[in-house]
């Protein structure tokens, strides 16, 4: 037979006080002259403490905790002396509640506190609700910003370094959520895509001089000796954030012909184009502690678990940085998976446009650079990519450039014949490969530069990893999933990892008295 505990009917009696003082004010003569904002205010800040005063008596029906006797930690120590009514306050989405409960513990050891376990409590003074909200939007805000949206929200004053605190714990996960498996709905939208695309690219971000990595720390205390008044210092007060993006994608054949003409800097007449592929599962994350070699290791691991059975076409789009190439190699040797390098077409057009001011410098010449971008460009998407190296370094020639003047032609010759069998772009089209790195592109702009460019933002580097994680969560909308998943493994950190073995009160029957029904 199940314990019983008798219950008083007045327990939520505080609660209930609470929402007939918000109708007695509803209901008053002065509330009717009150504009629509008014009264709603007024249910906003009335109707948060009604919440805050549910939550609390809702505690205080879970008892004190007391399991028995004695708890065993997981250190091998049985905690037999009890401490009873040990308060802990803590701040929720609705404000400050607190909790009367036992401690066990013994001489040398630390208490546990089994009613903390069975409520999976945070373990600082804020509730994983809060937590949850302040998350969801640091990303998107600046800390003073969120600090002022929280207080109107909630109440709860928090400080800006316990923002950042929060912020710091909430991240802390996101590496093993992204170990597992896709959700459900993306296995099925990525199954019958047959491209699978990594790339990768860097973003610089402002950071305080002790999160500089040690070679950018000594040129940026040289280069404080040296600046002139007003020179933007920035240049070298930034740490380089390894960026990568993953999906799938379907085929999208294309003929070099067209294609030409959309890179082309004088538009020919629109011509009617197919509906636009657009990528699925699509992630993008940003690092500034861990190496490009670690994050393109990384994104390996993801695509093996994507496509365990190495089922589809592996596209790696890289911007000509060797470090990346080599990485990428080696890691596609060690997964054993055969991959396409491919290099993005707009560093390609970026060289193309560097060597063409060489031979027509003058404004006169607008027509002519425009013209030879088109053509070269064309000639490159066809596969002739040393014939353009060829006709660069002729034209070079041909103009009797000193060795200065036509250097941006020869980097431009030099980069095409260097990175030649990356640049395969006619076969690249025929197989339906993406040949240009947007997406990673729009990654360094949306999930780094809008939020760490935040005018005179200079990170340290735990509070920068920390919010390029939360962002890339919620851009990845994957921000709900995680958090389910953050407080599983704070479950496991905080409480069953300290325990022996989880120990719970027998659920009793409740019964009402003084006139009230049974349940």
């Amino acid at each position: 037979m199940k314990p019983q505990i008798v219950v008083n009917e007045n327990l939520f009696s505080s609660s209930y006080e609470q929402y007939i003082a918000i109708v007695d004010q509803l209901s008053t003569p002065a509330c009717a002259e009150k504009s629509h904002s008014d009264i709603e205010l007024l249910i906003q800040i009335e109707g948060r403490e009604l919440l805050r005063r549910l939550l609390q008596e809702s505690l205080d029906q879970r008892g004190n905790g007391e399991v028995g006797p004695c708890v065993e930690g997981a250190d091998g120590h049985i905690r037999t002396h009890r401490r009873k009514n040990q308060v802990r306050t803590y701040h929720s989405n609705f404000g400050k509640v607190k909790l009367t409960r036992t401690g066990y513990g013994q001489r040398g050891v630390n208490q546990l506190f089994p009613l903390d376990e069975q409520l999976n409590l945070s373990n600082n003074r804020y509730s994983h609700l809060l937590k949850k909200r302040v998350a969801s939007q640091v990303g998107y805000r600046s800390y003073e910003g969120v600090q002022q949206q929280v207080k109107t929200d909630t109440g709860v004053g928090i400080g800006k370094r316990q923002l950042e605190a929060i912020t710091q714990q909430a991240s802390e996960d996101m590496t093993s959520f992204y170990q597992q498996p896709l959700a459900q709905a993306e296995q099925e939208a990525i199954k019958d895509k047959p491209i699978q695309v990594l790339t990768f690219d860097g973003k610089g971000i402002v950071v305080r001089e002790e999160a500089l990595r040690e070679a950018t720390r000594l040129k940026a205390q040289k280069k404080s000796t040296t600046d002139a008044p007003g020179e933007k210092k920035s240049a070298h007060r930034k740490r380089m954030a390894a960026v990568s993006a993953i999906y799938s994608i379907d085929r999208n054949i294309r003929d070099p012909d067209v294609v030409s003409k959309q890179f082309a800097p004088i538009k020919a007449v629109a011509e009617k184009t197919k509906a636009i592929i657009k990528p699925v599962a699509k992630k993008v994350w940003a690092s500034l502690e861990a190496s490009m070699e670690t994050v393109i290791k990384q994104r390996f691991i993801e695509a093996k678990i994507r496509d365990p059975a190495l089922e589809k076409d592996w596209v790696v789009l890289v911007d000509g940085d060797p470090n990346q190439i080599d990485y990428a190699e080696q890691q596609a040797k060690s997964q054993g998976v055969v991959i396409c390098l491919i290099l993005d077409i707009m560093h390609v057009l970026e060289y193309l446009w560097k060597a063409v001011k060489v031979f027509f410098p003058d404004e006169d010449g607008s027509i002519q650079r425009h013209g030879w971008v088109a053509e070269k460009i064309k000639q490159i998407l066809h596969g002739n990519v040393m014939t353009v190296v060829a006709d660069i370094r002729q034209l070079a020639d041909e103009k009797g450039l000193s060795e200065k003047a036509r250097e941006p032609a020869d980097i431009c010759a030099n980069y095409l014949e260097k990175y030649a069998s990356y640049l395969k772009y006619d076969e690249y089209l025929k197989k339906g490969y993406p040949i240009a790195t947007g997406i990673i592109e729009g990654a360094c702009r949306h999930l780094v530069k809008d939020r760490m460019d935040i005018t005179g933002a200079r990170w340290s580097l735990a509070g920068a990893e920390a919010m390029l994680k939360v962002r890339a969560l919620c851009i990845n909308g994957d921000f709900e999933r995680y958090w389910a998943y953050h407080e599983a493994q704070e479950y496991q950190r905080n409480y069953q990892s300290l325990y022996a073995k989880i120990q719970r009160p027998s659920k009793p029957e409740l019964k009402v008295i003084s006139g009230g029904k049974s349940s």
